[in-house]
């Protein structure tokens, strides 16, 4: 109610005014019609009534009221009349203003439901801009960052594929002098042995591994004289025997076998004379004498 008020003061207090001007109007017509109203008249009538007609009943007669009643009758009338055409005459203005006033309710209403419209619209408006603009900084920030990223990650793969081409680049040196390295050291030990062969510290070397082994021959009874025989025996460093194969040799299984047997019984075979000497893999000729 108090927003009511505060909205359509200017109505209620019109509606006001026109209520007192129409009690004013109606108080001065009442005022001026009693003022123009004709002073009562008193009138003594004297009748002479006759004894004998008393106690018979009054006979009916006609009286007409007088005029100055008649003039107070219409007068009255007319008042009644007026004040019924100021009362209707108010009733029409009261339902005209209160039909002006839903009217102006009204369209104050859908004025206002209009400009309520009009808000809601500019701020999604704005609430659309705004979250465009958004959207477009944070489009803007997520390509920054993507292109960011993209230069780092190239970046890195730049440094990583410099430092495998480094890499590369050391190892090859490194594999290259590894081979020079081996190459110099094979032809070096290859020279210190042909070196050391064509001293005859070789055969020599031969010679006592196959004396080593006749002398732990068990020769088996299938063992013919003339017999040869190719073994090829692997061995460590130290001499170990690791593995015996007999190959090319005139004898049956049984002195295969019996060479296998002296060879695993002279393990550890002696050493080279010169250690450029050693093989891992030796191939003697197996020679018994007779």
């Amino acid at each position: 109610m108090p927003e009511f008020f505060r909205q359509h003061w200017t109505y209620i207090i019109g509606a006001l005014a026109l209520h007192v001007l129409f009690a004013g109007v109606f108080a001065l017509t009442m005022i001026s019609m009693q003022r123009n109203a004709p002073p009562p008249q008193l009138a003594i009538q004297a009748t002479i009534v006759d004894r004998s007609q008393l106690g018979r009943p009054p006979k009916q007669q006609k009286q007409e009221a007088p005029p100055e009643d008649q003039a107070q009758k219409e007068q009255a009338q007319k008042q009644e009349q007026a004040k019924q055409d100021a009362e209707r005459k108010q009733q029409e203005d009261r339902q005209r203003r209160e039909t002006q006033e839903r009217a102006e309710r009204q369209r104050q209403d859908e004025l206002k439901q209009h400009e309520e419209q009009e808000q809601r619209r500019q701020a999604q408006e704005r609430q659309a801009r705004e979250q465009a603009e958004k959207q477009k900084q944070a489009d803007a920030e997520r390509q920054r960052k993507a292109e960011a990223e993209r230069k780092r990650v190239e970046e890195i793969e730049r440094k990583q594929k410099d430092e495998a081409a480094k890499r590369k680049a050391a190892e090859d040196a490194r594999a290259q002098q590894a081979r020079e390295a081996d190459l110099r050291k094979q032809m070096e030990e290859e020279e210190g042995r042909d070196q050391a062969a064509n001293s005859g510290l070789l055969n020599q070397y031969v010679a006592m591994i196959e004396q080593r082994i006749v002398r732990n021959w068990n020769k088996p009874p299938s063992a013919r004289p003339g017999l040869e025989c190719e073994v090829r025996v692997t061995q460590t460093p130290g001499g170990t025997v690791l593995g015996v194969e007999v190959g090319k040799c005139n004898g049956d299984d049984a002195v295969r076998q019996s060479i296998k047997n002296a060879v695993d019984k002279s393990s550890p075979l002696p050493p080279p004379p010169d250690p450029r000497l050693f093989e891992r893999t030796l191939v003697l000729i197996f020679k018994p004498a007779e």
